[in-house]
């Protein structure tokens, strides 16, 4: 979870992934289980510190997690793989302790991150 952004309120967690290259796989832990409506979606870049948005011409990231009911075991999501020419937001409900973030076949992006966030309902 090295360089992963927090942030909490009342109604919704909101978690910000560091910044990786698309060749590897982002572990985001420490997901709030007491929210168990959680939402991914991948952003893209052209450069490792995140300033220089990129839309890839290939390339998905499929997502997969760890809940309360399957720790250790990890579980792919309903329709969990993200298209990165189209990026767009997936969703599963299930007390979430983790999320995991796959690339596969990246192009004109060199990095990314994922932003999970979970609310109650």
């Amino acid at each position: 979870m090295s360089g992963a952004r927090r942030g909490t309120d009342k109604t919704y967690s909101h978690i910000v992934s560091g910044i990786s290259a698309v060749v590897d796989i982002i572990n985001l832990g420490n997901i709030d289980v007491s929210k168990p409506h959680c939402f991914v979606g991948a952003q893209f870049f052209s450069d490792a510190a995140g300033l220089v948005p990129a839309t890839p011409d290939a390339g998905t990231v499929t997502i997969a997690v760890e809940t309360l009911n399957t720790t250790p075991v990890v579980e792919d999501i309903p329709d969990g793989i993200i298209d990165a020419t189209e990026p767009c937001t997936r969703s599963w409900a299930a007390n979430t302790r983790r999320v995991i973030a796959t690339p596969s076949g990246i192009t004109v992006a060199t990095h990314y991150r994922i932003v999970v966030t979970c609310n109650e309902t």
